[in-house]
Order: structure tokens, then C-alpha cells, then sequence
């Protein structure tokens, strides 16, 4: 099975045998990007996520990933917010931070103290 990217005039969606994965959708508001997801963060997924993530950082200005329509993020997605985070404190280009977080979500973040490292609101 592959993954095929789509893109919409701000947005761009992950699909699989015709089935919709992942919206990822982009605004800027008042300095800052908004990312809102929807559906789900697969593991096959972690690098084009990672590599999306990374590229808006060196924008230089905060991320905000509202995560209200998440439901799954796999360990190497947790992980790759968590090198993102890192790789913008080093080059002090800005803040990630993750809204909305759904309780499940949440819950899996406190399971390994990635709570403790993310900043979430």
C-alpha cells in the first residue's frame, strides 16, 4: 500500500486506496502558523510529517498544531514533534506548541513524560 499527497490551496491530505488519512491544513495568524490536523499520524507517515514540520520552523515563527481532529499518533510521530521542538530550540527560530490535544492522545504523551517535554496547552 502507498500513500499518496494531495495538496488543496492550503491544505494537503494523505490518502490510501482512496481513503483520506490526514488533512493537514495552513494559516497564518497574527505571526504565527496554525497546522490543523485531522485523522490520523501513521508511523509511514513520520518523515513527510517531520520534513513539513521542520520546513515551517526555519520560517522563524511559532508553530501551533491544533490537534482537536487527531485521533492516532504513532511513537515515531511523537517522536518526530519532539526532534522538531529540539531542532527549533537549537536554532531559537520560533516555539511548537500542541492545542487541543485529545484525551487519548494526551494520555499516551503522560505514558512515556512526553508531556513533560512538549509544550501543550
Amino acid at each position: 500500500m502507498s500513500l499518496t499527497r494531495t495538496y488543496d490551496d492550503d491544505s494537503w491530505s494523505l490518502i490510501e486506496n482512496g481513503r483520506t488519512l490526514l488533512t493537514v491544513k495552513e494559516a497564518e495568524e497574527g505571526g504565527k502558523i496554525l497546522i490543523s490536523l485531522s485523522g490520523c499520524l501513521r508511523s509511514d507517515m513520520e518523515q513527510m510529517f517531520k520534513d513539513e514540520l521542520i520546513a515551517l520552523m526555519t520560517v522563524g515563527e511559532d508553530v501551533i498544531l491544533d490537534c482537536k481532529g487527531l485521533q492516532y499518533i504513532a511513537s515515531t510521530c511523537q517522536d518526530a514533534l519532539l526532534s522538531t521542538q529540539q531542532t527549533a530550540d537549537s536554532l531559537n527560530r520560533g516555539t511548537l506548541t500542541l492545542q487541543n490535544v485529545p484525551k487519548t492522545i494526551l494520555e499516551e504523551f503522560q505514558k512515556t513524560n512526553l508531556h513533560e517535554l512538549l509544550m501543550i496547552e
